[in-house]
């Protein structure tokens, strides 16, 4: 499953105190009129795309860690949603953007 999510980091000392920049992903999540909060999921790269647009940041991973994962905070998983035309969800400003903010 493709699912929209970003690196982010932490600010950490190592094992020997100096600082250090953790990564990890974080999976974007979304308000559905009817689910409330949800995860979405595509089967396809083109189905992303055609829902949130081509500068959408994503992962790669399998939907039962990502189910089970999301659902302890109330979360369901909407795999290959319509969604409605609008508003991508992210602009290739927008990656250029965060590119800058973590290096």
């Amino acid at each position: 499953m493709l699912v929209p999510a970003h690196p982010r980091y932490v600010d950490a000392l190592d094992p020997s105190g100096r600082p250090t920049r953790v990564p990890f992903i974080a999976y974007e999540l979304f308000e559905h009129p009817t689910d409330g909060t949800v995860a979405l999921a595509f089967t396809t790269p083109a189905r992303l795309v055609a829902a949130l647009g081509e500068a959408q940041p994503w992962v790669a991973t399998s939907i039962g860690p990502l189910a089970e994962g999301v659902r302890e905070h109330g979360v369901t998983v909407r795999v290959d949603p319509r969604v409605a035309p609008g508003h991508p969800n992210w602009q290739s400003a927008d990656l250029a953007a965060y590119a800058r903010e973590v290096r």
